[in-house]
């Protein structure tokens, strides 16, 4: 009877990562993923103030210009997020623990950010979770979904953060992800796109 209680918990354990892993385009708004198919950026940033407390709600979405099997072969490389994007001073990934770590600093950020964050090389279309353990955004939280979209990778990402109030007002921490937001997706598009 133990025995059929592990195997049952096994199956339906590897039922559930499996159904997680995939992802549809259906999921997407139609509107957005028009929206793409026109060569745009879809983002969307929500963040709100509440006594000592901030939160932001962020999503982003594009369309690289290469299939997935294309795209991801460079994108899945972390540790060269520093040759990809001009804002990025320096990356790495530690294959064992699944950690990004960027140092970046730029005239568009308010000030140099160090982001570590815990997420599995996307090397497949799927649902890649990951969040933030340390720096300025420390607790966020959030999913990326590769999926194919006529012929190309399409990205999809979601993210939720609480935390403490920084000194970043609301407006501006909302333009501010919005405007990096997209202009990072852009760079990472064309810097890993291959004819």
């Amino acid at each position: 009877m133990r025995y059929l209680i592990i195997i049952t918990t096994i199956l339906l354990y590897s039922r559930t990562f499996s159904f997680e892993r995939q992802f549809h385009e259906t999921k997407v708004n139609k509107k957005i993923l028009k929206y793409l198919d026109q060569g745009h950026i879809y983002k969307k940033s929500k963040v709100e103030s509440k006594k000592q407390q901030q939160s932001l709600n962020y999503m982003i979405a594009g369309l690289h210009p290469n299939g997935c099997r294309k795209a991801l072969k460079k994108l899945s490389r972390y540790e060269k997020f520093h040759e990809y994007l001009d804002l990025v001073k320096l990356s790495g990934y530690a294959e064992e623990t699944k950690e990004i770590y960027l140092y970046l600093d730029s005239s568009l950020l308010p000030f140099p950010m160090s982001l570590n964050f815990q997420i599995e090389r996307i090397s497949k279309p799927g649902n890649y979770h990951f969040s933030f353990k340390k720096g300025f955004l420390k607790g966020l939280k959030g999913n990326i979904y590769v999926f194919k979209h006529k012929g190309r990778c399409a990205f999809y990402s979601t993210t939720f953060w609480v935390g403490k109030k920084s000194k970043i007002p609301d407006t501006i921490f909302e333009i501010f992800t919005e405007t990096v937001g997209e202009i990072t997706m852009k760079a990472l598009f064309k810097s890993t796109r291959q004819l």
